[in-house]
C-alpha cells in the first residue's frame, strides 16, 4: 500500500520563516524610522571587537564588528549591541576601557536605536540605501508567498 504524501508545511518551520521574515523586516523599517525620525545622543562603546574574514572581499565587506553600548535618555539608560561588516579597525576593547560614539535612537522609544554612522545617509553609502529600500519590499513579498504557498496546502 502506497504511503499517502502530507503535503501541510510544518506549523514549527512556517512559523519561524515568517519570524525570520518579520524580523529582517523591521531591521530594514527601523533603519529608515531612525533616519526620518531619529535623534542623537552621545553614547559610551563598552565592548568592540573586529574580526577579519576576507581580506580580499569588497568594500565594507572585510571584517565584522560587534560593538557593545550605552546612552541616557531623560535620566535612564537604554544598552544596544550590534553586528555588522565593515572596514573599519579600532584596537578592541581592554577590560574596563570605554570609547564615545553618537547614537541615534527613537525619541518616542528609545529601545530601538543603533550608532548613527549606521543610519547617516552620507556614511551608508549606495549600496546600503538601496538595500534598505529594496528590502522591504521583498521580504513583503516573500511573506505574501509563504502564505499563498500555505493556504493552497490547507485546501490541496
Amino acid at each position: 500500500m502506497a504511503k499517502k504524501k502530507n503535503k501541510k508545511i510544518n506549523p514549527f518551520i512556517l512559523m519561524l520563516i515568517y519570524a525570520s521574515l518579520i524580523f529582517a523586516l523591521y531591521i530594514s523599517l527601523s533603519t529608515w524610522t531612525l533616519v526620518i525620525f531619529g535623534d542623537s545622543v552621545l553614547g559610551t562603546v563598552d565592548s568592540y571587537q573586529s574580526r577579519l574574514d576576507d581580506i580580499t572581499s569588497e568594500t565594507n565587506k572585510s571584517r565584522t564588528i560587534s560593538k557593545g553600548y550605552y546612552f541616557i535618555v531623560d535620566n535612564k539608560e537604554y544598552n544596544g549591541h550590534i553586528i555588522y561588516n565593515s572596514d573599519e579597525l579600532w584596537p578592541d576593547l581592554e577590560k574596563g576601557e570605554t570609547r564615545s560614539e553618537r547614537i541615534t535612537y527613537l525619541p518616542i522609544f528609545p529601545y530601538i536605536n543603533k550608532p548613527s554612522m549606521l543610519v547617516e545617509l552620507d556614511e551608508m553609502g549606495t549600496f546600503s540605501i538601496l538595500y534598505h529600500i529594496i528590502a522591504p519590499i521583498g521580504y513583503i513579498f516573500l511573506f505574501s508567498l509563504v502564505d499563498k504557498t500555505n493556504k493552497r496546502t490547507k485546501k490541496g
